[in-house]
């Protein structure tokens, strides 16, 4: 498991350096906002961003009153949010596989365009679980693959251009069950917007603790 997120990593510390850049940056920062609008925020609330890259979801949980935690497994993603006053000692490097945080530690989790690169998905959705208090919320968006874009995206950029074939991507009845593996309740998991190609290729979901 080491070797495969260094690789990942190394991938993430090279897109650092450009990540907000151009259409694509653009629209993984939209997606993010939309998942946030989505979990309520309320001020005094502790929320984790796994996968939180160059710290731009934490910046917007942060100026919601809420109290963000960032954690990525890039060393690179980690140095771009450290720019990001707002998050001085809030940062951690480490792996969604073992998250390196005491059980109900947090109100909520939000999780955007990075679960498809964790090598362990299910014991990555378990320790969501874990470290989310009892009712607490999950929302997660990633490329779902039943939709031709999403499929592409993943299956012929990440994993054959770049090499990275451990990525994989689910369809929506798929995330029910491993969510419900998991220890979710309350599960929706829902395609983005119909009038958003880029949108429509992804999957939103929400789900309590």
């Amino acid at each position: 498991m080491g070797d495969e997120l260094h690789k990942h990593g190394r991938f993430f510390d090279g897109w650092s350096r450009f990540y907000r850049a151009g259409p694509i940056g653009w629209q993984l920062r939209r997606v993010q906002r939309r998942a946030l609008e989505r979990l309520h925020l309320a001020p005094g609330e502790r929320v984790l961003d796994l996968g939180c890259g160059p710290g731009d979801g934490c910046a917007l949980i942060a100026r919601a009153g809420a109290t963000a935690i960032g954690l990525d497994y890039s060393p690179g993603m980690i140095g771009q949010a450290r720019a990001e006053p707002a998050l001085t000692g809030r940062l951690t490097r480490g792996d969604a596989g073992h998250l390196p945080f005491a059980d109900a530690s947090f109100d909520k989790l939000v999780c955007t365009n990075s679960f498809h690169h964790y090598p362990h998905h299910l014991a990555a959705l378990r320790e969501m679980h874990r470290v989310l208090k009892p009712g607490g919320l999950l929302g997660l968006v990633d490329p779902r693959r039943d939709h031709l874009f999403g499929w592409a995206a993943i299956d012929l950029v990440e994993n054959a251009l770049f090499g990275l074939e451990e990525v994989r991507i689910f369809s929506v009845p798929h995330w029910y069950r491993m969510l419900g593996e998991a220890g979710f309740t309350l599960i929706r998991v829902e395609p983005g917007s119909r009038w958003n190609p880029a949108e429509r290729a992804l999957v939103f979901v929400q789900a309590t603790a």
